[in-house]
């Protein structure tokens, strides 16, 4: 069978599971059209696909430092087949190849974080969520110049989400890809000319009633969630609304907590180690000077195990205790500083506040 066969009929299969046959082409364009990098990995048994998933590699930038971190999305297992370890095996063959292209992490989001985890996953990363409910509407700054987004704001779109400090790397062609998203309503907030702000709300059947992307100043953000919960309302849409934010949106967390948001902190999603000795060298460039690292080179990616040395002593690490140096779950420093007291090397540079905005996912 060519490749292109086999891609075809995981993609079928990938359809049938997760969108009872409505294609997911438009919806996650950044894996499943031919004009971007995305890959289709599969696990045939005889003519049949078994078990199929979709990867894509992403630079996420914090400040100055980039991290390249693969993402696994759309997992799916013929429901005639399950159990009988064709999901396992899928997701070692992404991670070997995701490895293979220098990711020092792979990254996925998961409806059962239980059936991840028993296979190595680990929870990463924060994220700030606030429930806005229709009686906050009134607390929300009314701005003039409001609108629903068209096909030519997204370069000055674009523009603004590249502003941000925790982003993924996005080309220009990706985000007019992604703005075309199924089930999105976008706004945008334009002031003498120039888009100021903007905020998605939807994205096919996965992020319903969030606003998973935005960029702007903080009152204009706020501008925006009005209009969105003004215009759910009229669609007859009840339910509130879920503002997703990077730990670091400190201005507008404390503009929602004045109007008594209610608000929780939860993880960019589920994680392992990639290439170990990508993530090594990412542990080495978050340390202060006087550190020694070293990898174990005949343990392979399933047991990692990396050495670290300083002034005051030796730590052995495995590949989850890496894991939770570079970017914990809800950024717990716990790790890092127990690290730093046995070794005496400070590292600086951690944690990793990593952050994939919501188009981002796959």
């Amino acid at each position: 069978m060519s490749d292109s066969s086999l891609r075809a009929r995981a993609v079928l299969l990938m359809e049938r599971v997760m969108r009872k046959g409505q294609s997911l082409a438009q919806e996650y364009p950044l894996v499943f059209e031919d004009a971007f990098d995305g890959q289709v990995l599969a696990i045939e048994e005889g003519a049949h696909v078994r078990s199929a998933c979709a990867v894509l590699t992403r630079d996420f930038i914090v400040g100055d430092v980039r991290v390249r971190v693969g993402l696994i999305g759309s997992v799916s297992t013929d429901p005639a087949c399950r159990r009988r370890g064709f999901a396992s095996r899928l997701l070692d063959m992404a991670r070997s190849e995701l490895a293979r292209q220098g990711c020092a992490l792979v990254l996925l989001w998961a409806d059962d974080p239980a059936f991840y985890e028993a296979r190595g996953f680990a929870q990463i990363g924060a994220e700030l969520d606030f429930l806005l409910e229709q009686h906050h509407t009134a607390l929300l700054p009314s701005i003039p110049g409001v609108r629903a987004m068209a096909g030519d704001d997204v370069p000055r779109m674009h523009r603004l989400y590249s502003r941000h400090k925790e982003r993924v790397d996005r080309k220009l062609e990706e985000s007019l890809a992604l703005f075309s998203s199924p089930g999105m309503h976008t706004l945008v907030l334009e002031e003498r000319g120039e888009i100021a702000a903007y905020a998605c709300l939807g994205r096919g059947s996965d992020l319903l009633g969030a606003v998973h992307e935005w960029a702007g100043a903080p009152e204009h953000v706020l501008a925006l969630l009005r209009v969105h919960l003004e215009r759910g309302k009229q669609r007859g849409e009840r339910g509130p609304l879920v503002l997703i934010a990077p730990p670091s949106a400190v201005t507008l967390r404390d503009l929602l907590r004045n109007r008594n948001v209610t608000e929780s902190t939860g993880i960019l999603g589920l994680a392992r180690i990639g290439d170990p000795a990508c993530a090594t060298e990412i542990l080495g460039r978050c340390s202060a000077p006087g550190a020694q690292f070293s990898l174990d080179e005949d343990c392979g990616q399933s047991q990692v195990r990396v050495r670290v040395k300083g002034p005051r002593g030796a730590s052995q690490l495995s590949e989850k205790d890496l894991l939770a140096l570079l970017c914990p779950a809800r950024l717990d420093g716990r790790a890092i500083r127990a690290l730093e007291v046995a070794t005496g090397v400070v590292f600086p540079g951690l944690p990793l506040p990593l952050f994939a905005w919501g188009l981002d996912s796959i």
